[in-house]
């Protein structure tokens, strides 16, 4: 291949066989993804760009939500996951259960050193950020509270795992998660629950190689670390009740959870710089 001038004629001719795609006035495929003009827009944008200083990392994933909601039948959705109430006893009394919280510093104000809780109330302290951060209105139905329990258990999930919020350790925990739902639930309804992270992971991936091409090594091992973290799980990680493990020692949460395969911290601190600009 002629990294110039492209492939010759006879190996063009190779690849793509003698049949002719269909033609159109419109854009016409058999994926609704590509169908979606605002979907293929994001999509591109967040694979393609390079991620400047002057904008937040998460800036565009309001409009991917917007593209999401476009391409997604939540019909079909809310039909899987009654269908999974009724297959799995155990995620039907978590849905049962609607169990929510929003930890404040104040509340995890009297942990030790060391423990969950104290590193929560450092996070939120020193962050300024809230754990409770989305959906943040009372769910209204099953898929609702679980939306809501996702976005409360994502910070969480970061210190606990040991995969930090680098480009890299976010890519990670939504491997991690990837694998873990997939194990869990049916093919179909971890497809719906897989599909954002999905675009995060394979748009994370493409900006990394086009454009960072020393995070590529990095952002390959957070697939690999995560993908083994997710797979020792026995259900999903925002089904896990954190709110009752804020007196425990971060060492033995990851030792109970088979967490071990999270790296040391700051194992990726230098990724915030050099996946930017």
């Amino acid at each position: 291949m002629n990294g110039q001038t492209g492939l010759a004629a006879d190996e063009a001719a190779y690849l793509t066989g003698a049949a002719e795609p269909a033609t159109s006035s419109v854009l016409i495929s058999n994926s609704k993804f590509l169908n979606s003009p605002l979907f293929r827009d994001v999509y591109a944008q967040m694979g393609l760009k390079r991620d400047g200083h002057d904008l937040p990392d998460a800036y565009l994933i309001p409009t991917l939500s917007r593209a999401m909601g476009e391409v997604v039948d939540p019909a079909r959705t809310m039909a899987l996951l009654a269908a999974e109430r009724e297959r799995l006893p155990e995620f039907a009394a978590w849905l049962d259960e609607r169990f929510v919280s929003d930890f404040t510093a104040e509340q995890v104000a009297h942990c030790a050193e060391g423990t969950l809780g104290a590193r929560i109330h450092d996070f939120i302290a020193g962050s300024g950020y809230q754990i409770d951060f989305l959906f943040k209105d009372a769910p209204r139905n099953d898929y609702e509270f679980l939306l809501k329990r996702r976005a409360q258990n994502h910070d969480i999930e970061h210190i606990v795992t040991g995969l930090c919020p680098s480009q890299v350790g976010e890519v990670a925990l939504i491997a991690a998660n990837t694998i873990a739902n997939a194990r869990y639930f049916s093919t179909d309804f971890a497809h719906e629950l897989n599909l954002y992270g999905t675009v995060l992971m394979s748009t994370s991936l493409s900006r990394s190689g086009l454009h960072y091409p020393k995070t590529l090594p990095s952002l390959l091992e957070g697939f690999a670390r995560g993908y083994a973290l997710g797979a020792k799980q026995e259900k999903p990680l925002f089904m896990i009740r954190w709110e009752d493990h804020i007196d425990r020692p971060i060492a033995d949460i990851r030792a109970e959870f088979g967490f071990e395969d999270g790296p040391e911290p700051g194992h990726w601190d230098w990724i915030f710089e050099a996946f930017k600009g």
